[in-house]
């Protein structure tokens, strides 16, 4: 099955990732779709816009967390996998992240797209910058 993982400054076309792990073996289809909202815990304000700025090698980091969690949660190559995450300027209701996961049976679709969101929002070296509508801006989710 296949595994691809995608670090992105175009805009996420969701028809497409879905597409991509459309097959006729697939009785379940799980999805995550995280897109920019207007409001954050770390900020004071709402946030209008955001900027995602990753490390130089964030594309090998990407396909190395997907294929390692899907190898944890799915030892028979069974599924298919995407994952993208956009970075540069977003605005609020972009999609930002966005994994599917096409299996045989819904247990192991939900299952690994939680995996792989989790896993590639713990461990990829991507930085939030958000602004907020009086100007300012705040530094969220630094995780390295």
């Amino acid at each position: 099955m296949t595994r691809t993982a995608w670090i992105s400054t175009e805009a996420i076309d969701l028809a497409a990732v879905l597409a991509s792990v459309d097959q006729p073996a697939h009785g379940a289809v799980a999805s995550f779709v995280g897109q920019v909202r207007d409001h954050d815990p770390e900020a004071a304000g709402q946030v209008v816009a955001l900027r995602y700025t990753c490390h130089p090698d964030a594309q090998r980091f990407i396909e190395e967390v997907v294929a390692r969690t899907a190898a944890q949660h799915d030892p028979d190559d069974q599924t298919d996998v995407s994952a993208t995450h956009r970075i540069g300027d977003l605005d609020v209701g972009d999609l930002a992240l966005v994994v599917v996961v096409g299996s045989a049976h819904r247990d192991l679709a939900f299952t690994l797209c939680r995996a792989v969101v989790e896993a590639i929002k713990h461990e990829l070296p991507v930085w939030k910058q958000q602004f907020e509508v009086d100007g300012s801006h705040v530094w969220s989710g630094m995780n390295c």
